[in-house]
């Protein structure tokens, strides 16, 4: 077994605040402890009062915290709400070098080139998800590192947020005594949990009931391919 590591993740819902806790290797993950609590103080995922968001996420953890007899100075944060937007979008690069011999640094500079998209000053995006590399017009290539190619294509998912609302999430976790290690979408989140890579392969629509909202993710060829929330 790997080093071990005890993390926490944060699901803030527009009713409800869940937190758990888990010890984590590279091969198994042993949940330790779990809280929840009643949450007045979103509307549809988005922040609208900060002292009830506060006094629920600190119920949450602290009852998970209790129960796995440890304590989080930092979270994994799902986020979610209407204001959250997903596009599909293509880059492309050439292979300069006389190999022609694809590199990690290759993968890397189409994935930012496909980033190129315009936005609105609000939002930022935080998620670049690859769906299907392309090399010399040969599509349908999930991890294209060795091959040789004059042109390298990327397909991928953005997802974008309304800067605003993420942070003013971020501000409610950071008082209540929380640093962030990640956030992420949290149908993604969902995703990992319950679907089986040959579901996402073959192709699925997964829904994620809450409270005051409804998130959707489609998935095919072990990509995601919309999301909407």
């Amino acid at each position: 077994m790997g080093k071990e590591e005890i993390v926490g993740g944060l699901d803030v819902g527009s009713t409800r605040v869940s937190c758990i806790i888990g010890k984590v290797s590279s091969t198994e993950i042993e949940i330790l402890g779990s809280g929840d609590a009643p949450c007045c103080g979103l509307r549809n995922g988005v922040v609208a009062n900060m002292d009830e968001t506060i006094k629920a996420i600190s119920q949450a953890v602290e009852q998970a915290e209790f129960g796995a007899s440890v304590s989080l100075r930092s979270l994994y944060v799902g986020i979610k709400g209407g204001h959250i937007m997903g596009y599909n979008h293509h880059g492309a690069i050439s292979i300069p070098r006389h190999d022609k011999e694809i590199t990690q640094e290759d993968i890397d500079r189409v994935i930012e080139s496909a980033k190129a998209i315009p936005l609105s000053p609000e939002r930022e995006i935080i998620h670049t998800l690859p769906q299907e590399f392309i090399v010399d017009g040969q599509k349908g290539i999930p991890d294209p590192v060795g091959m040789e190619g004059t042109h390298l294509g990327v397909n991928v998912h953005l997802v974008s947020v309304v800067t605003t609302a993420m942070n003013n999430l971020v501000k409610c976790i950071n008082r209540a005594g929380f640093e962030i290690n990640e956030v992420v979408l949290g149908i993604l989140a969902v995703a990992e949990a319950v679907l089986k890579h040959e579901e996402k392969d073959l192709g699925c629509l997964l829904l994620d009931l809450g409270g005051q909202t409804v998130d959707m993710a489609v998935f095919t060829e072990n990509s995601i391919q919309m999301i909407k929330e």
